[in-house]
């Protein structure tokens, strides 16, 4: 049981389920991402559920206690000046160093797993050497990951992170490769970018300037769309020209060209139009 005073906490799961209610078959409403931060707002059952507002989003929700590590605000203070490095990656193993089993012979195969990690999770890295990186995960886990899999200084290109995404399913609530849903896709894709957007399709909607009509969209642009006389209900990032990528069933690459293969039809009448963020 965390002291009372322990109001804050970092995600140390790849990915933690953030629901409506403190209880599993409650609607999945987000998820929070390895090493992120967050309030502790409430707890029940001794803090088995903890409910928590994510600092990078602002979303409210219950998650397990299992997935945090309750800290101080200094200890948060002090995990965000060190943990500036972002996996790159789809996903990646972080595995121990040395390849050494557990009574200290050496492995014949690889070494054993630490945890994996997914695109946009964070973690402390260390100095490179011969392809791999060390890290550190925020409840103190230490390891190695292929220097490929975190991020560098030269961001890849908007096309290539949607390339190296296709395919991920969608997942109602779903913030990572295993599965996202529409918002947040191109959430975490323009996160990448230097670009912040909200969490939901209508916030990012609302916090977006709407194009001109005929006004051509640039690569980082959104498309949204709504049924008649609801709220922007989806979103999908623009490639340029009219292509863009959304998650749909799956992410992919669509068209609002009517006679192009890729358009989507069932999709078109509900297009509001071009918006930059």
């Amino acid at each position: 049981m965390r002291p009372a005073s322990i109001r804050h906490a970092v995600v140390t799961l790849p990915a933690l389920d953030l629901r409506i209610e403190p209880r599993h078959a409650s609607e999945l409403r987000s998820q929070l991402l390895l090493g992120e931060t967050v309030t502790i707002l409430a707890t029940r059952g001794g803090g088995a559920w903890m409910r928590v507002r994510n600092e990078a989003d602002g979303y409210v929700g219950w998650v397990r206690g299992w997935g945090l590590v309750p800290a101080s605000r200094t200890r948060v203070a002090r995990w965000k000046r060190l943990a500036t490095a972002r996996i790159s990656t789809p996903l990646a193993l972080v595995r121990t160093v040395g390849g050494r089993g557990t009574a200290g012979a050496r492995s014949h195969g690889p070494a054993p797993a630490v945890s994996p990690v997914f695109f946009g999770n964070r973690v402390i890295a260390g100095r490179a050497g011969q392809g791999w990186v060390p890290v550190e995960l925020p409840d103190g886990r230490r390891g190695r990951i292929p220097r490929s899999a975190v991020a560098g200084t030269r961001r890849p290109t908007l096309e290539a992170r949607v390339a190296s995404l296709m395919g991920t399913p969608y997942l109602w609530g779903g913030r990572t490769p295993a599965g996202y849903d529409c918002s947040a896709f191109v959430q975490q894709v323009l996160l990448e970018q230097g670009i912040r957007v909200p969490r939901d399709a209508k916030d990012q909607c609302r916090a977006a300037v709407r194009l001109a009509d005929g006004a051509p969209p640039r690569p980082g642009d959104l498309a949204f769309f709504r049924t008649p006389r609801e709220a922007p209900s989806h979103v999908g990032l623009s490639l340029g020209g009219e292509y863009f990528a959304h998650c749909r069933g799956r992410v992919a690459v669509a068209s609002l060209d009517p006679s192009n293969p890729l358009c989507d039809k069932e999709l078109l009448p509900q297009f509001m139009g071009w918006y930059r963020p």
